[in-house]
């Protein structure tokens, strides 16, 4: 049942238990309680239907992800889990049930776990209606909206990390300072992209982006506390139509950023990332129309009919997908992809292939409020 960690069955069950008991659930009585539910990229998910009636996912660490052995990191899981708790607290505490209202965790060598209550399904897109894949999305972008006014009372900026007592941003420096690096940054990848990338590319794009960044930053006081990773095997749809979001990347940054990265996801970096090993089974190509909806109904809940913040949105999607190419082509240009780099993006003939077609979306990218036709940028 359990190869990837080289356990026997019992063994298996054995410390399905031990998570039960330490997260203050019944026992195990008998193991057709307990259905194996797949692997992510990091984590194997077993459900476990509990004698109470309700369901609970347990997961544990992999000893091998992206191609390489995982060490036992106490701050490194620390990190992760207690980020992802204080996420669902507060993830609830703006939508209740957006999120696993139970979630417990336990750091231990060969015995690190965490267990959260069921919330369902992950979408099918082929089952999804347009309808459905526009108010899915709507749903989400009004929930990133309101946690982006929720004070969520954490320190500094960027990924969480462990502190020895709790969560904060990795990063304690100055801010303004950091997005003014981070702008040159995008700007100087591009040009260098432009220069080497042998067809051609919208004289405009880089106008385009230096306009983006011209007036982009970010205040301490406009910190929000939200998710980079709202894919669609993160998302469960409820059977009255609610959605629920798993497996968070939570991070304190730009709300309209992570809206944009959102967006950009959806639009761009899924349907062109269909043949890396990391997404295949998805077959994303084949859903780009309800990919595309379910990121027209983010960006309607989370703007809310504001051309100002509309206009910010995209201004980040076009400086995502900007970014995106650039990496992309600069992996292509790379003397040897690693094993992980395979994984995630594929082998370097479908980084080729994906190339023009993210080019060909920045030539052809949206300025204008399709709703509304004011001019956005």
């Amino acid at each position: 049942m359990n190869k990837e960690r080289g356990t026997s069955m019992k063994e298996t069950f054995d410390l399905i238990d031990f998570a039960l008991q330490k997260s203050g659930l019944e026992s195990l009585k008998d193991t057709t309680q307990v259905q194996y539910l797949g692997e992510g990229a990091w984590h194997l998910a077993y459900l476990v239907q509990l004698r109470t009636g309700e369901a609970v996912v347990v997961r544990f660490p992999k000893g091998e992800a992206y191609g390489r052995k995982i060490d036992f990191d106490e701050s490194a899981y620390y990190g992760e889990y207690a980020g992802t708790k204080v996420y669902y607290e507060l993830a609830n505490s703006v939508k209740p049930g957006i999120c696993p209202e139970f979630f417990r965790y336990h750091i231990e060598k060969d015995k690190t776990f965490t267990v959260e209550s069921y919330a369902g399904k992950a979408i099918k897109l082929e089952n999804f209606t347009f309808m459905e894949a526009f108010q899915a999305g709507a749903e989400l972008g009004e929930f990133f909206r309101y946690m982006n006014i929720t004070k969520h009372g954490l320190k500094g900026f960027g990924y969480l990390k462990w502190n020895g007592v709790n969560v904060e941003g990795q990063f304690q420096s100055s801010v303004s300072a950091f997005i003014k690096e981070e702008n040159e940054e995008y700007i100087n990848d591009f040009k260098g992209f432009i220069e080497k990338y042998d067809m051609p590319v919208h004289p405009t794009a880089i106008l385009q982006l230096e306009e983006c960044v011209k007036n982009r930053n970010l205040e301490e006081s406009r910190i929000v506390f939200t998710n980079q990773d709202t894919s669609p095997e993160n998302i469960l749809l409820h059977t009255d139509g609610r959605v629920s979001l798993i497996d968070p990347v939570p991070i304190l940054y730009s709300g309209d950023s992570l809206a944009a990265n959102f967006i950009n996801n959806y639009r761009s970096l899924f349907p062109t990332f269909y043949n890396s090993p990391r997404y295949a089974k998805h077959q994303f190509d084949r859903f780009e129309d309800r990919l595309k909806t379910i990121a027209d109904g983010f960006i309607e809940g989370y703007c809310n009919g504001d051309p100002e913040v509309r206009r910010r949105v995209k201004q980040e999607e076009f400086i995502k997908l900007t970014s995106l190419t650039a990496s992309q082509f600069s992996l292509w240009q790379s003397s040897e992809l690693t094993i992980e780099q395979k994984i995630r993006y594929g082998e370097k003939d479908a980084i080729a292939n994906r190339i023009p077609v993210l080019v060909k979306r920045i030539d052809e990218f949206q300025w204008d409020d399709e709703k509304s036709g004011t001019k956005l940028a």
